[in-house]
């Protein structure tokens, strides 16, 4: 060992433990958050220095809460070693709660390694699993997991070889509903499997959820959410296929602390039967996005925005095919917007938008009065369109204190201006940024 290292170690070597201890937490906050992800985890890399070190780290157990444990090759064996590891290392982290993290890419015989986790369930806080489909059985007698607050799971649910009703071979999956404290649940499916239909979640409890179900009719998403009661923060994405119709006579459900809702509809189907049996009337983010061809029915929209008394803060409207006086229905009942997000290659835009925000103090009416955030995707040419989006920002632009109708915009974002807009649009929106608005062109 070279002896400047030798030095330094035997400095460190005189710490007390206590302050050791302290070092060791934070470098291992910091790698946590750090990238590239170290080869050797915090407690393993630390404790390969000295014994002194190694004596340190095994006795913190704060540092043994997060175990990951990954097997990419195709390659089963070394299973008992992976057992082995798993319960020492969970072993070390008693009495915290753990965060444990399995990606596995490979059918293997999983039960070993569930059978390792087993005892620790009643302190699992965080579970992020990513396994083939059929890596989820042995989960099924996991049993109560008192501290579980946030799932995370990522499955292909490719068939298997013998052929059978998908929901025989999915409903089985029932660990979580032994988590009387999960309000986190994360789905990433992906095959010809019906992942969603197969999984019991305690729906009604959470208050979190992100679907991602590309194999599963747009039903089985929706019928997720209907159970979500408590549900705050939603985030969805589906395939919509041309002529598959929604369930009907689904009772009219009210999400009553639905906050925000982030959905994407993916396919050539009709992305708005989805919305015929909600009422959101906490709702206060929207975005949509539609791609494939999904159709839009502002009818529809509309029906719900006034069943559910819409009183959005952000809403934003991704590749929705939407002309612009139905743009302007939709703003004239959402007068609380304080952000606006438009992206769209097929949006019908001419004046008529921006020349509806344009501000005038005379007026007896302003549309958006609290809007502060103005962002457009995917540009439009064109001299008029460019000197009434100019016009339109420099009217909610001021730099005095005079009392206004309408708030001051604190950012503009347009996207994929640059090889279409005029130097003059460039240069009215340049003046505001130099005197404190946010531009952001690109």
């Amino acid at each position: 060992m070279d002896t400047a290292v030798q030095g330094v170690l035997s400095h460190t070597q005189l710490l007390p433990c206590e302050l050791l201890t302290e070092i060791f937490l934070h470098y291992h906050k910091v790698v946590e958050h750090s990238y590239p992800i170290p080869k050797l985890p915090p407690p393993l890399l630390l404790g390969q220095i000295c014994s002194t070190w190694r004596h340190v780290v095994h006795g913190t157990p704060k540092l043994w809460t997060k175990f990951l444990l990954q097997i990419r090759n195709k390659v089963e064996r070394g299973t008992v070693d992976h057992v082995s590891f798993a319960k020492a290392w969970l072993s070390r982290a008693h009495p915290h709660p753990l965060h444990v993290y399995l990606l596995i890419e490979t059918p293997i015989a999983l039960g070993r390694i569930v059978d390792a986790i087993l005892p620790f369930a009643d302190r699992l806080q965080v579970m992020d699993l990513c396994l083939p489909f059929q890596n989820f059985q042995p989960l099924v007698d996991v049993g109560s997991m008192a501290l579980l607050e946030s799932v995370n799971l990522s499955a292909d649910v490719t068939r298997p070889h013998v052929v059978q009703e998908p929901a025989l071979w999915v409903r089985r999956i029932t660990t979580f509903m032994a988590a009387p404290r999960l309000r986190k649940v994360t789905i990433f499916a992906t095959g010809e499997g019906l992942f969603c239909s197969g999984l019991q979640v305690p729906w009604s409890q959470l208050t979190e959820l992100c679907i991602a179900e590309f194999s599963s009719s747009a039903d089985t998403s929706r019928d997720a959410i209907l159970q979500c009661t408590h549900l705050v923060d939603c985030t969805i994405s589906m395939v919509v296929w041309e002529g598959e119709e929604f369930i009907p006579d689904v009772p009219i459900v009210v999400l009553p602390h639905l906050q925000k809702l982030d959905i994407t509809f993916t396919g050539p189907g009709d992305s708005f039967p989805f919305f015929q049996p909600l009422i959101l009337p906490a709702l206060k983010s929207l975005t949509i996005t539609l791609t494939g061809q999904c159709t839009w029915s502002h009818q529809d929209f509309m029906e719900f925005a006034l069943r559910s008394s819409l009183d959005l803060e952000h809403l934003s409207l991704q590749l929705v095919p939407i002309h612009p006086h139905e743009l302007l229905q939709i703003l004239t009942r959402t007068q609380s917007l304080i952000e606006l997000g438009i992206a769209s290659e097929s949006l019908y835009i001419d004046t008529t938008l921006f020349d509806a925000l344009f501000y005038r103090e005379m007026d007896g009416q302003h549309l958006l009065p609290k809007l502060e955030c103005f962002r457009i995707f995917e540009g439009w040419g064109g001299d008029v369109v460019d000197d009434s989006i100019a016009s339109m920002v420099e009217s909610r632009w001021w730099t005095d204190d005079a009392p206004h109708k309408v708030l001051r915009l604190k950012r503009v974002d347009l996207i994929y201006f640059t090889e279409i807009c005029d130097s003059r649009l460039w240069e009215r929106l340049e003046r505001c940024s130099r005197e404190g608005l946010t531009l952001f062109l690109d």
